[in-house]
């Protein structure tokens, strides 16, 4: 009887996989409207073949009293660059087939293979915290692209506004000449926030929100305060610029320091017993070899 219901249930899940393929293959075929957002935004194959199959969800997992935990997810969600194909409903959605799909697999494992409900328990965890790790991991992949170019881009947006550009116009022209990425996507939807109306200050305050770094944040009010005081942004921009260069020199020398502190515990787990059983290995069979341990 349990092999029956475990046959039924791999059959289910085959078909949904055959109509969900069937399904995506559809709309593949058919026109698309122009990309409006970059490679590094639109996620892997997968995530978009995915998500619109858990359309669905996103309704029920709307009605789930999550206590703010939907305004967190939004909120990474927009940090890691995926506005445009995530809500926090549908994220919530992804999460809850995952912890089935995770459980069922358990679960057969625990009946089929090898009984421990504490693994049943273990991959059903795993299942529940894999979605949180992956966007997480996007979030630090976005913030790290971001410090990266975010010096050189100030310091030469420093330099248009010194030769007389202004601010918006000189901003739109390295988004032109910049390689596409995070800083410029967000430089891009600025931009496009001033065009339809919003004011400069509202319009770097969503993107310092959208960002969330404190090097970002530093830079938006500063410009923020000069503008509003009428005074010039070019010395506001260079200071900014090596603020920041100062402060990534500061975090790299301080992952200098800790290296020492973090490299002891691979050391003690790994390099010292595998020194140790090469060293005393031999000796020891040199020693139970010469019959010297009858002696003892």
């Amino acid at each position: 009887m349990l092999y029956a219901a475990a046959a039924l249930l791999l059959v289910a899940i085959a078909l949904a996989v055959m109509g969900w393929s069937q399904r995506s293959r559809q709309q593949s075929d058919a026109p698309r409207p122009p990309e409006t957002v970059g490679p590094e935004l639109r996620g892997s194959d997968l995530v978009r073949t995915l998500v619109p199959q858990f359309r669905f969800l996103a309704g029920l997992a709307s009605t789930l009293p999550l206590f703010g935990g939907r305004e967190k997810y939004a909120h990474l969600i927009e940090r890691a660059g995926l506005p445009f194909e995530l809500s926090a409903d549908e994220f919530i959605g992804i999460k809850v087939v995952t912890v089935a799909v995770t459980t069922v697999a358990a679960l057969l494992v625990h009946f089929l293979l090898y009984q421990s409900w504490m693994l049943v328990a273990a991959i059903g965890f795993l299942g529940l915290v894999l979605p949180d790790l992956r966007l997480s991991a996007a979030v630090r992949k976005q913030a790290h692209a971001v410090l990266q170019v975010l010096p050189d881009f100030l310091d030469l947006l420093a330099l248009a506004v010194e030769a007389g550009m202004g601010f918006d116009a000189a901003a739109l022209k390295l988004t032109q000449i910049f390689e596409p990425g995070p800083l410029v996507r967000r430089f891009r939807a600025y931009l496009g926030s001033v065009n339809v109306g919003k004011t400069r200050a509202e319009a770097l305050r969503d993107m310092s929100r959208a960002i969330d770094l404190p090097d970002f944040t530093a830079f938006t009010s500063a410009v923020i305060q000069a503008s509003e005081a009428g005074s010039s942004l070019a010395p506001v921009l260079r200071a900014a610029s090596a603020d920041i260069l100062a402060r990534r020199f500061e975090r790299a020398s301080k992952m200098a320091h800790e290296l020492p502190v973090k490299i002891l515990l691979p050391l003690f787990l790994f390099v010292f017993p595998s020194t140790f059983l090469v060293i005393l290995v031999p000796l020891w069979f040199q020693f139970k070899s010469s019959g010297a341990e009858g002696f003892f």
